[in-house]
């Protein structure tokens, strides 16, 4: 990875759709996946909130958590596109809104980790299970990036959700 790696640390419920993301980069980082399951509908939303106030992603899980529909700024595409099929079976990737590839690898020795890699097979950002106390609370995981794009991390981080999402509960 490049000489700057910057720490985000997830916080609060273990969960892929219902946690904190913390840290600082080139500034303070703060982001919260809210999702909602209301009994009178069949659809659940997670909502990603960028400093506990600004809506920057949403996702609509279709009926029985499968991949709806996913909403990040003005761009709105079909979850799938955020898990397309990747360079091997432990691969999954996404185009960015400026049209690059990026791909989440799984980590073989350990299928809770993932790795994050640019074209020409570079990574980027790795994210690791990682239990440890922070001024905020207990963390769960933590995810290094070298990158200070704020909609590459949104979509890189509404992608690890969805990941993470399938290989936990399948889809």
């Amino acid at each position: 990875m490049a000489s700057i790696t910057y720490d985000l640390f997830f916080t609060g419920r273990d969960d892929p759709r219902s946690c904190v993301v913390i840290g600082e980069d080139t500034k303070p980082v703060y982001f919260s996946f809210d999702t909602t399951e209301r009994n009178l509908m069949p659809n659940v939303r997670t909502m990603v909130y960028r400093n506990n106030k600004e809506v920057c992603a949403k996702l609509e899980w279709s009926p029985g958590n499968h991949l709806g529909g996913a909403t990040i700024g003005n761009r709105q595409i079909p979850m799938s596109q955020l898990v397309l099929a990747g360079s091997s079976n432990s691969a999954r990737a996404f185009i960015s809104a400026d049209g690059k590839r990026f791909e989440w690898r799984r980590n073989r020795e350990n299928p809770t980790s993932y790795d994050l890699y640019a074209a020409q097979n570079m990574r980027i950002a790795c994210f690791r299970r990682f239990t440890q106390p922070t001024v905020i609370g207990p963390s769960h995981a933590l995810l290094q990036y070298t990158f200070t794009s704020d909609w590459l991390l949104i979509e890189a981080l509404v992608a690890l959700c969805i990941n993470r999402w399938i290989d936990l509960h399948g889809v």
